[in-house]
């Protein structure tokens, strides 16, 4: 049964593929900060780090919109669940970062396309 969600998450994988690869998205970057101990040698206590991958953003609707979970100007995002260098998209999280058509966009909320463990492929509710 498995067989069938690698063939979802790989359809998804090249249909959100940027186009320069043949499919309709564009290149993101979700960008996760975590605060740690700090490091003297960089004099920061945060790791950054970059997940490269793809996607698609397109506006709420606007009964969509409702003044509190969803507020005008935010943006949804479907994302591949395959970074560019075939390795798994980490979910992201509330507070990570898509740097997406050179707008910076903080994640509100992420609801995976989870399939039976497998994930297809991720909203993400954005804001800018």
């Amino acid at each position: 049964m498995a067989d069938i969600y690698d063939r979802a998450k790989a359809q998804a994988a090249r249909m959100l593929a940027p186009r320069s690869a043949g499919g309709k998205g564009l290149e993101l970057t979700l960008r996760r900060t975590v605060v740690g101990e700090y490091d003297p040698d960089t004099g920061s206590s945060e790791t950054i780090t970059d997940y490269i991958g793809s996607g698609l953003r397109e506006n709420y609707r606007m009964e969509d919109i409702d003044g509190s979970l969803v507020k005008a100007g935010d943006v949804r995002f479907m994302v591949s669940p395959v970074l560019l260098n075939g390795d798994d998209m980490p979910e992201p999280k509330t507070l990570d970062k898509v740097l997406f058509d050179g707008e910076t966009y903080t994640v509100q909320r992420c609801d995976p396309g989870d399939y039976a463990g497998l994930s297809c492929f991720f909203y993400v509710q954005a804001r800018k």
